[in-house]
């Protein structure tokens, strides 16, 4: 009754009508009325379940931890925007994070492929984490492998390596590849290389593509150099290889998969062409697999006579486990992830590297007859093709301040892999909690006038002896490679690769820019890509002899 009381005369007449019109069959009434009012009370709730669900997700996803609360941080709606137009890591650092450098002395918060994670391009903060107690302090993130659902990344990079490893097992692994490193330098390798390179350029007929062909050429370098792999990239672009390694490469770092991963894995049947860089992957894992058992069997079997300088990396590795504690050998899927490690550290890096500095040179005439005429003093200037030797590689001063300040400008990584504050601690005078997730941001590192003098100018002099950077308080400003006990351990190998290809390219052509260049007033940068590539790169190589 005190329901009835409170139900309004127009409602009371409504039912009233409708009981009426269907007479006194009450499965009338149940069918005709309340079926219909159930299954659309039905259909909204599964909607609303839906929507919540979807909400619970995202909250968790982009809700700003309360641990955090004390630091600066970048919005993350600017954050989103940047990402959705695609913006590359230096327009993502010129918008959002070096503006808000100063008061945050390089210490500032934001929304990135594992959630809130601290940025940090602050030079003594960085040197706290890179240095030799930052390895226990602030370990790598064990992200990737505790992942249960591997995207395409996750899948391409394997569940450990150099890179990834902490403690004990980045001991084992480095000290495998270490003798590696040291003893491949192939330079009679690059040599080969670069004169497969020349007589790509010599059928060009116009500006060249630059970027595409140094990726060849790099990708052949790692073959060869890596494990003994002909490639043949240079030669024959669209080989089979060649496809299947650069669907693979070319999209790994596309952001949609990274930031959200579970299309890359639970509704990857949505995507039928992202489905096609999975297969491509199993191909070239595969492969892989082949060369690492066939290098196994040639070992098992003598080896092979070539000096240690020309041996490809996987032997010397196969080598260096062979050792006192063979226990400690890297088995076939360690093995494959440290030669897909080559890949990454050895072959976008370094072509995109050797790209800008032939752009600054095209670009800069006058540096570009200073750094011929330091190459020609040491090769000569006979019409002929000369390769430099080990030895004259180290006679190019001036080459290498110009290949130091072309990554300044355009470094190999933009960032460092993720660290995890394993302690409560404090960074740049910042209280930085347990568990939260690090990122040394390179290129605001690279780009920041509170650092650097007219930060996007192109000056070489920056290097040299008593210059700009020795001033610095900090030379973790400058972090091309990384820092502290775990940078890149082929560093030194990279610059030689590009020493050999670049002064040969000095004695052989002039280089320009086309006219309608579209990177006449600086470098465009593809979206970000983990590495910074540029648009398209087009360069005029003119014979000199």
């Amino acid at each position: 009754m005190a329901s009835l009381a409170s139900t309004s005369q127009y409602q009371i007449d409504r039912m009233r009508s409708v009981i009426l019109s269907l007479g006194s069959d009450p499965l009338n009434i149940i069918k005709n009325t309340l079926l219909p009012s159930i299954r659309r009370s039905k259909f909204k709730f599964l909607g609303a379940a839906i929507a919540l669900y979807v909400a619970s997700i995202a909250y968790r996803a982009f809700a700003y931890p309360r641990k955090l609360g004390h630091l600066k941080r970048v919005p993350l709606l600017p954050t989103l925007r940047s990402l959705i137009a695609g913006d590359s890591d230096l327009e993502v650092a010129k918008k959002l994070f070096l503006p808000r450098w100063k008061e945050s002395n390089g210490v500032m918060v934001f929304w990135g492929q594992f959630g809130w994670t601290v940025d940090v391009a602050n030079p003594e903060a960085i040197r706290t984490i890179l240095y030799k107690t930052g390895m226990y302090m602030f370990p790598k993130t064990t992200i990737f492998q505790e992942q249960k659902y591997k995207n395409l990344m996750t899948k391409f990079v394997g569940d450990n390596n150099l890179v990834f490893s902490n403690a004990h097992e980045w001991r084992k692994r480095r000290k495998i590849a270490n003798p590696a490193f040291h003893c491949s330098m192939p330079a009679k390798t690059f040599a080969v290389l670069t004169s497969r390179m020349f007589k790509q350029i010599e059928k060009e007929e116009g500006p060249v593509n630059t970027q595409r062909l140094l990726q060849r050429f790099t990708l052949d370098a790692i073959g060869l150099i890596g494990f003994g792999f002909e490639f043949n990239a240079t030669n024959t672009p669209e080989g089979e290889w060649v496809t299947t390694y650069n669907d693979v490469a070319d999209n790994i770092g596309d952001f949609k998969y990274l930031f959200f991963p579970i299309l890359d894995t639970t509704f990857l049947g949505l995507f039928p062409e992202r489905k096609k860089k999975h297969e491509s992957l199993n191909r070239l894992d595969k492969l892989l697999d082949q060369i690492i058992q066939h290098k196994k069997l040639e070992l098992a079997n003598g080896g092979s006579n070539v000096d240690d300088n020309e041996k490809d990396l996987l032997t010397l590795m196969l080598e260096a486990g062979q050792g006192d504690d063979e226990k400690e050998a890297l088995t076939s899927e360690e093995l494959r992830n440290e030669v897909v490690l080559f890949f990454l550290a050895g072959h976008d890096t370094t072509s995109n590297a050797m790209t800008a500095v032939l752009y600054y040179l095209a670009v800069h005439p006058d540096i570009q007859k200073k750094a011929r005429q330091e190459v020609l003093d040491v090769l000569g200037d006979e019409p002929l093709d000369v390769w430099p030797t080990l030895e004259q590689l180290k006679e190019f001063p001036y080459l290498s301040k110009v290949m130091k300040e072309a990554i300044r400008l355009a470094p190999p990584a933009t960032s460092l892999i993720e660290r995890e504050a394993k302690v409560d601690t404090e960074l740049a005078g910042v209280f930085i909690p347990k568990g939260t997730l690090l990122q040394v941001d390179v290129v605001s590192l690279h780009y920041n006038e509170n650092l650097w003098k007219d930060p996007t100018k192109f000056d070489p002099e920056r290097f040299s002896d008593g210059g700009e950077l020795e001033s610095m308080q900090s030379t973790y400003a400058y972090l091309p490679f990384g820092g502290g006990s775990r940078q890149c351990i082929g560093m030194n190998f990279s610059l030689a690769e590009q020493r050999v290809a670049l002064s040969s390219i000095l004695r052989k052509y002039e280089l320009s820019l086309p006219e309608d260049s579209i990177h006449k007033d600086g470098i465009l940068f593809n979206s970000p890509n983990l590495t910074m590539s540029a648009k398209g790169m087009e360069i005029n190589f003119t014979p000199r002899y």
